[in-house]
């Protein structure tokens, strides 16, 4: 992989460089299965370089969800940014989720990893500002109440679980389709005839 540090860097983007490639090395290995050295052999970089940054696993795995808030959840605004049409927006956030299946099955079983291996008093509020980040994106993407993201955010995960679980019997993608459909009928975006929806423009909320 190859990260070793420049000579002269930006350390907060290197540090999200190799947050990046720690995701990918648990995702990979699980975070039982590995230690620092083999962390930093995968990475390609030396292991005093990785303790640089991080003074262990929980400490690597505990930035993990700061950097999965700040990447996910800013690619997605961004997506949508500048664009007041209610039903693109939507549309764009379906492909959107549909595109980080995956990615999102992965930060479930790392989720897992912190929750076994870390005590409640550690890692609640980790979850708890991860879930807060993510139902006020969907406040911000939908231009709906905090407490109706609370429960799209449920069944968003809900959706995630049933696909690592049953992976061969469930649809991911079909799910969010039907989380689209919740959406679409509390923003009143009902089919009109010729099965185009209504055009619903918001007021953009930075």
């Amino acid at each position: 992989m190859g990260l070793e540090m420049p000579k002269v860097v930006n350390h907060d983007a290197y540090r999200d460089e190799l947050l990046s490639g720690c995701f990918s090395v648990f995702a990979r290995y699980g975070y039982d299965r590995v230690t620092m050295r083999k962390i930093a052999q995968v990475l390609g970089v030396s292991t005093g370089t990785l303790y640089h940054y991080f003074p262990n696993k929980q400490a690597i795995i505990k930035a993990l969800f700061d950097w999965v808030m700040r990447t996910n959840v800013g690619d997605a605004l961004n997506r949508v940014r500048d664009n007041d049409n209610m039903d693109e927006r939507i549309e764009i956030t379906r492909q959107f989720w549909k595109e980080y299946g995956e990615y999102y099955q992965k930060v479930m079983l790392l989720a897992f990893d912190l929750w076994r291996n870390s005590s409640v008093d550690e890692n609640e509020h980790i979850f708890y500002e991860f879930a807060h980040t993510y139902k006020e994106a969907m406040v911000k993407l939908f231009d709906i109440p905090y407490e109706f993201s609370e429960k799209l955010f449920l069944i968003f995960l809900g959706s995630v679980f049933h696909s690592i679980l049953t992976p061969h019997h469930y649809s991911y993608a079909n799910t969010v389709d039907k989380i689209v459909d919740i959406i679409k009928a509390e923003k009143g975006l009902e089919k009109q005839t010729g099965g185009k929806n209504k055009r619903t423009n918001i007021k953009l909320v930075r």
